[in-house]
């Protein structure tokens, strides 16, 4: 899936990063030397390895100059990441539609159910396959399970953020406003599985802020959160467990 790649591919900017910091302090510390053995009359000749530091230091701020001082990624990076996850999110959005339209046709249009009894309607006419389906998208390792939900909610909130932790506070406020109103756009409290999302969301946020140490954005990302736990929810109810 497009998230777990660019997991994948932060990762591995972080370790590059760690390598290049790494780089720079050896760097700044032979320099302190060189100019200490100069000041003492002493000549000194870099080794490989401090010439092998220097140049990873001056690749890493070349590269800084470009990138966030956060975390590395450009504006460009974050507004595609956005982009990824709404798009992600609009699909499964289109997929539970026709789901609901296939088998239930206009009855939604015309019993004014809550969206809670739409799914368990839905559930009581699915086939054992839409089930087993709805199941393994709920499992632990699933793509609406706690995890990766909550890794795509957290990646949303900081994208929004501009990367910033000093807004992580205002992050998960937002969720929590996102969980607000999926309970009420779902008609009732939502299943269990919800509430455990957002508190694993917000625990990523909590511990990106203390590792650390606009309105607009929150809005987008309470939207973002309402949604993702609804069709959390519906697979849920699908699946027989909620």
């Amino acid at each position: 899936m497009a998230v777990n790649g660019i997991g994948g591919g932060l990762s591995a900017y972080t370790q590059y990063q760690n390598m290049a910091a790494t780089a720079k302090k050896t760097t700044d510390s032979t320099a302190k030397e060189t100019a200490n053995s100069v000041e003492s009359g002493v000549s000194v000749e870099f080794s490989e390895e401090a010439k092998e530091a220097m140049s990873a230091a001056k690749a890493a701020e070349a590269e800084g100059a470009e990138q966030t001082a956060d975390t590395g990624r450009s504006q460009a990076d974050r507004d595609a990441l956005i982009k990824s996850l709404n798009e992600q999110l609009d699909a499964h959005v289109q997929q539970m539609q026709n789901l609901v339209n296939q088998l239930l046709g206009g009855k939604t249009q015309t019993n004014n159910w809550s969206l809670a009894e739409t799914y368990r309607q839905l559930a009581e006419a699915a086939d054992p396959e839409t089930i087993e389906q709805a199941k393994k998208d709920i499992a632990e390792d699933g793509e609406w399970g706690v995890e990766k939900t909550s890794e795509r909610m957290f990646e949303m909130a900081k994208a929004l953020s501009g990367d910033d932790p000093t807004k992580a506070d205002e992050m998960i406020a937002a969720v929590k406003k996102g969980l607000k109103q999926a309970n009420e756009a779902w008609g009732e409290d939502l299943p269990e599985i919800s509430q455990k999302t957002v508190d694993a969301t917000i625990k990523k946020l909590e511990a990106w802020r203390d590792g650390l140490s606009s309105s607009t954005n929150s809005d987008k990302a309470a939207n973002y959160t309402q949604t993702a736990l609804s069709n959390q929810a519906a697979q849920s109810v699908i699946a027989g467990v909620a």
